[in-house]
Order: structure tokens, then C-alpha cells, then sequence
């Protein structure tokens, strides 16, 4: 029965290119059935921690061979999940593929957008001295962590916290509320209107 009510389920993608910790809490709530969704598969584009974590898991890892977005658009067709969610992968996904799945593929950035995107998006607001950071969740679009945003929390940056410490408080938040927003964006209505998201319409 639990194998039958899985297949039926909206599905998910996870893609990304290092240790996977927002990985593994969108593996553990979907398992867990929290995240009403069926994660197909781990997509990489390197070897990476991800991987191993997948394995512990039972979830599928397909590692993109070269040249990696050819590769890319085969393997996001035959799989045809509802949404594609980047965790931490470290490519620019081409123009037309970005249009082809456009409002499929979403991701998480570790700033309060449009501030310090691309790039060690942490450090570059904690060097930079900003009181105020977070985390953005957005469409992707053609640019660099331009795309229309979803979601933002912001968090306090205390004159005491090391790079360290605001790094933890930063994974935190996406642990909290990334795999809250993709299933929000499997099962809510939503409308997306120049750069605007927006929600119950």
C-alpha cells in the first residue's frame, strides 16, 4: 500500500554539488511523508557528499556526465518530475534550458536577495558587515539568483557570531522551511506575474 500511495505522488528531483544537507532533510521529509512528495532521484554533477547520503536513503544518484546540461535536459525528460529543486548545485543552467523548464526549477540562496548573490553568498554579507541577513527561495531564470522570489527569512546578525556560527543559523533556516515551500509549490495555488509570486490565487 505505502508503495502504491508513493507512486502517486507529485515528484520531486534534488540536485546539487556538495555535502547535501539540504538534501538530506528533503529525503528524510519525504520519506517521512511530511513532504508529500516522491523524490526520484539525486542528480550531481561531480562526485560528491550528496551521493553518499542518497545511498544511505535507497534514493537513486545519476551523476551528469560531460558536457553536463546535454546530459541534463535527458535526464530532467525522461525522469518528468514536477519540480525540479536545486540544492546547492554549482552550475548555471543554459538560457534554453532555463526557459524550457521554466517555473519547475526553484532554489534556495543563503541571502537575502537581490543582496549578495552568486557565490559564498554568507560570507560575502558577513565581510560586508550587514546586520540583517537570511534566506531566499526563487524561481531560476536566466540570470544568477535573479529569478522571481517565493520566500524570505531574515535573521539578526549578532556583533559577537563568528563566520561559523551565522553559517549554522543560515543551514538552519533552510533546513526549516525549504522542503516547506516545495511542497507548497506542489499542492497551492500560486501565480507568478512579472516578480511577483503570489500565493492563494
Amino acid at each position: 500500500m505505502y508503495g502504491l500511495f508513493r507512486s502517486q505522488l507529485p515528484s520531486i528531483v534534488v540536485l546539487a554539488s556538495g555535502n547535501g544537507s539540504n538534501f538530506q532533510v528533503l529525503a528524510e521529509k519525504s520519506l517521512s511523508g511530511e513532504l508529500k512528495a516522491n523524490l526520484k532521484a539525486l542528480i550531481v554533477d561531480r562526485n560528491c557528499g550528496a551521493i553518499e547520503r542518497a545511498n544511505r536513503f535507497g534514493i537513486t544518484s545519476i551523476i551528469l556526465s560531460k558536457p553536463w546540461y546535454e546530459n541534463f535536459e535527458r535526464v530532467i525528460d525522461k525522469l518528468n518530475p514536477d519540480l525540479i529543486v536545486l540544492a546547492g548545485f554549482m552550475r548555471i543552467i543554459p538560457e534554453h534550458l532555463v526557459e524550457k523548464y521554466f517555473q519547475k526549477i526553484v532554489n534556495i540562496h543563503p541571502s537575502l536577495l537581490p543582496s549578495f548573490p552568486g557565490k559564498d553568498g554568507i560570507r560575502q554579507a558577513y565581510e560586508y558587515g550587514a546586520k540583517v541577513t537570511g534566506i531566499t527561495i526563487h524561481f531560476v531564470d536566466k540570470g544568477v539568483d535573479t529569478g522571481p522570489i517565493i520566500f524570505q527569512k531574515s535573521i539578526e546578525i549578532e556583533d559577537e557570531w563568528s563566520l561559523e556560527m551565522l553559517e549554522e543559523k543560515i543551514h538552519n533556516l533552510e533546513h526549516e522551511y525549504y522542503w516547506r515551500i516545495v511542497n507548497d509549490l506542489l499542492y497551492k495555488q500560486y501565480k507568478i506575474e512579472g516578480r511577483k509570486v503570489t500565493w492563494g490565487v
